[in-house]
């Protein structure tokens, strides 16, 4: 591979986490704009559409960027590739609860009142698990970091 192919590669990839990075962004948003909205604001559809975004970004990381960041920390350093190796086993973790939160909540109609509190909960618990992802890829991306010039 030329100087330049490389190159080329590397800004594909800076591209695709950048994009990555700013659908976290609008992720976490969405998330934290949800239980201030009122009943009436259409709640419903913006759980529906959190929960998308959820799918959408732990997909995109499973099969757009995790394996290209785990394949730079392989090819540039055998002494960060446990760790990297544990991370994506937490990542993956979160990504399993996150799965169970959609199936809960992506499709449903109504939260009656005794869901909503009930809802607040796996909100709050949603959120820390969100938090831990995010750190685990910060992570990652840190030890990819780590082994640049």
């Amino acid at each position: 591979m030329t100087q330049e192919q490389s190159q080329g590669l590397d800004e594909a990839f800076d591209a695709i986490i950048d994009a990555w990075l700013i659908e976290r962004q609008a992720l976490l948003t969405q998330f934290v704009e949800l239980p201030q909205l009122k009943v009436t604001e259409g709640v419903m559809e913006a759980l529906h559409r959190l929960c998308e975004a959820m799918v959408d970004y732990s997909s995109r990381g499973h099969f757009n960027v995790y394996e290209q960041l785990l394949q730079h920390i392989i090819q540039h350093s055998s002494e960060h590739q446990a760790r990297a190796q544990t991370l994506l086993g937490k990542i993956h973790d979160t990504t399993d609860k996150i799965v169970v939160f959609d199936d809960e909540y992506g499709s449903v109609e109504n939260l009656s009142i005794q869901d909503i509190g009930h809802f607040s909960n796996r909100l709050s618990c949603l959120g820390e698990v969100l938090t831990e992802r995010f750190n685990h890829e910060d992570e990652l991306m840190a030890l990819v970091q780590a082994t640049l010039p």
